[in-house]
């Protein structure tokens, strides 16, 4: 045995006994506490899978939940149980041996579910002086990772006892590990990274899942005039979206005409709470730009357009406000190629295939769900990581060497700002550019 002493920024010095079967707490058990005593609240019943000596444990019980846990390995057990007891949080804390695909079973009203997800490859063959229960702590599994395992697991679950859970998990995501991100997307959750820490080659990230929509369902329609006008009738809270399998009078910019075509995806967002305090709509539109273009396959032209590598129109995002409360985003995407008179656009069947409407619909959701919905317990994704993917998003267009005209000069992109204007380079230098009828591309 040995001691293990963590200093968590914000929390103190915590110490903890940890026998030589268990992983001991390192420097990514101190990433998931630091993340854990940011979150926005802190009451209610916590779940921590996998606890080792205990340190997550005691740190959540001492920061006001209601904490039960379990670990696969009875050493952990008697470990953990020791070191809560040395805190004296014995009574508050209830470990048992267990494990997701060992019988675990997550208590009934469960707010938070923690796991420092083993992310290390697996060995061939044990080396000598470590055990077959150590190395399981340590190395994810094949085929969908322990991530995967407990995905599976909460699919067994009655939809409301998901709708308010919370899942926070550390993964390696540089490489990226057996457990995945995108896998928990699929099914249908929404999902914001909290933080990250680099450890030589490896980036190890924590993330926050949740049920898209955490139990609000999306209004369905055969057709509409506009889902936008559909959305300004909703007065209820909550992830509150439209989606129409026709739109007979879908409008863009300036009220101009949106071109919709059969089978395409016609939707709106009601965005509302602290997002509008805190992201200006430029960024908004920008951001959710680059979510929606990644989603499709295609690129994202600013600050408003989806395109394909031919700048040909799939799709775009409207943003439309009422009143100080809420914003509406607007998001129309062709599935097939048209051309009427002068006007020639493309669609998700060159990028996708032949997806249909509603799961790109849903794929988008998710997505923008990620970036923006409100949760209990997680904030919204900082500025800089909002500007980041915009960036990434606009840059991956611009790489094939396009350049701007601007008030008479032609001038070279090079960033966003932070209220989603397109900064520029010229003769007099960098110029912000919020007016996007002053704009001419040039494409080389």
């Amino acid at each position: 045995m040995h001691k293990v002493c963590l200093d968590i920024e914000g929390l103190g010095n915590w110490e903890v006994i940890v026998p030589h079967s268990v992983y001991p707490p390192r420097e990514d058990t101190e990433l998931l506490c630091s993340t854990i005593a940011q979150l926005k609240e802190k009451t209610g019943k916590a779940f921590e899978i996998g606890c080792g000596s205990g340190m997550v444990s005691i740190v959540l019980s001492n920061l006001g939940w209601e904490v039960s846990a379990c670990d696969v390995n009875p050493v952990a057990v008697a470990a953990a149980r020791g070191n809560l007891e040395s805190y004296g949080l014995s009574e508050k804390v209830e470990v048992f041996e267990s494990g997701i695909g060992e019988g675990a079973i997550i208590p009934e009203c469960t707010d938070l579910l923690v796991w420092n997800l083993p992310y290390l490859d697996r060995m061939g063959e044990i080396p000598e002086g470590i055990s077959e229960i150590e190395e399981a702590s340590m190395s994810d599994i094949p085929n969908g990772g322990w991530g995967g395992e407990l995905l599976r697991h909460l699919s067994d679950f009655e939809p409301q006892n998901l709708e308010k859970l919370v899942v926070i998990l550390v993964l390696r995501t540089d490489p990226e590990g057996e457990s995945k991100v995108s896998d928990w997307n699929s099914r249908g959750w929404s999902s914001r990274s909290l933080n990250f820490l680099r450890m030589g080659d490896e980036k190890i990230e924590v993330f926050g899942f949740w049920k898209t929509g955490s139990g609000v369902k999306e209004v369905v329609l055969d057709s509409c005039n506009s889902t936008m006008e559909e959305a300004a009738k909703i007065s209820d809270g909550g992830w509150q979206r439209v989606f129409a399998y026709e739109q007979t009078n879908g409008r863009g910019r300036r009220g101009s005409e949106w071109m919709g075509q059969p089978e395409s995806v016609f939707a709106t967002w009601n965005l509302e709470g602290e997002i509008i305090e805190q992201v200006s709509p430029g960024l908004l539109q920008t951001s959710i730009g680059a979510v929606v273009s990644r989603i499709i396959g295609a690129r994202m032209k600013w600050p408003n357009d989806i395109v394909d590598d031919d700048w040909k129109k799939m799709g775009g995002i409207l943003l439309e406000s009422s009143d100080s409360e809420k914003i509406r985003v607007g998001v129309g995407i062709n599935k097939f190629d048209f051309k009427k008179d002068e006007v020639e656009g493309s669609g998700w069947i060159n990028t996708l295939g032949n997806k249909v409407a509603e799961e790109v619909f849903s794929e988008i959701d998710c997505a923008i769900s990620s970036l923006y919905e409100e949760s209990r317990l997680l904030g919204v994704p900082s500025e800089e990581y909002l500007l980041g993917i915009s960036w990434s998003a606009l840059s991956s267009l611009l790489s094939r060497g396009v350049e701007v005209s601007f008030g008479g000069e032609i001038m070279r992109p090079i960033g966003i700002n932070n209220v989603g204007e397109l900064e520029a380079i010229g003769s007099e230098g960098v110029v912000s550019i919020g007016d996007l009828d002053g704009v001419q591309w040039l494409i080389d």
